[in-house]
């Protein structure tokens, strides 16, 4: 662009309109002034200069301070432990710490501007609806839990406490990970649902069990006749280990008498006296009585 040469010329002729305005404007002779009335504005003007110096250092130390005051408050917002978000009323993300992008696994420039209840799992949409209008509703603390989706992971479970602020536009809300805590009550579930089947199972011994009065097997749900012990071991943690009562030890030995010991010994004579590998007629080896 080329420069007007008369430009300069513009200028000197606007100085000396201004200067004739301001004879106009003055009085005859006030435009002098003596050397004390000149010392005195120079004084003046230094004491002003200095004033605005002291004014600028004053507030360079105030903006020092502003600056190491919003330095902390970044880092106590964006490094917080907690996710803190701002939504509007259709649930739309405002702002957002670095520690719940991270939660969110997004990145924040990625957050703003998007809606929250698109992150929500379609079974709990419902519920963080209406917990916005509760929100923005009412004044006080509103507390929700929803599941959130994360691409190639399991879901995010997250708690988010939020309150509405001056004039209802936006609300403020904490986000917590509470995924160990729900996955700790679905863990609790399924023991408390064994311990139920379990107790089940005991319950069917203490009912009416069909058995057979002559070689007392039990019929069980299918209609098979079972042996008592393998009914009861099916169907509880109790294992058998086989004896024999005293009165039927005298049914089926009834030359032994009640001391263990001597009946072992009368049992076991026979064979003592007989050489080895003999045994007396109509009588069974002891190898054949162990098998």
């Amino acid at each position: 662009m080329k420069q007007n040469p008369d430009q300069p010329a513009d200028t000197a002729g606007l100085r000396r309109r201004a200067e004739e305005r301001l004879k106009r404007q003055r009085p005859e002779g006030e435009g002098r002034r003596t050397e004390l009335e000149t010392a005195r504005l120079v004084h003046e003007l230094e004491v002003h200069q200095i004033e605005l110096e002291m004014q600028n250092e004053e507030l360079q130390q105030t903006r020092a301070k502003a600056e190491r005051a919003m330095a902390q408050y970044a880092d106590l917002y964006d490094f917080a432990p907690t996710g803190y978000f701002t939504f509007a009323a259709d649930g739309t993300i405002l702002a957002a710490n670095l520690t719940g992008a991270r939660l969110l696994g997004i990145e924040r420039a990625q957050l703003l501007n998007r809606r929250f209840g698109s992150l929500v799992s379609e079974a709990d949409r419902p519920d963080f609806n209406t917990f916005l209008l509760k929100t923005f509703a009412g004044g006080e603390l509103e507390i929700c839990e929803v599941a959130l989706l994360k691409a190639k992971t399991d879901p995010l479970f997250i708690q988010i406490e939020a309150v509405v602020i001056a004039g209802r536009q936006e609300c403020r809300a904490t986000v917590l990970d509470v995924t160990a805590h729900h996955l700790a009550e679905a863990e609790r579930e399924r023991l408390l649902s064994e311990l139920q089947t379990a107790l089940e199972k005991v319950k069917l011994l203490s009912g009416l069990l069909p058995i057979c009065a002559n070689c007392k097997k039990i019929r069980d749900d299918q209609g098979y006749w079972k042996q008592i012990e393998a009914y009861i071991s099916s169907h509880s943690e109790a294992t058998f280990t086989h004896s024999i009562c005293s009165e039927c030890f005298h049914k089926l030995y009834p030359e032994l008498d009640d001391d263990p010991v001597n009946s072992i010994r009368k049992l076991m004579a026979p064979f003592s006296k007989q050489p080895t590998g003999a045994h007396p007629p109509g009588k069974i080896p002891p190898e054949q009585l162990q098998h």
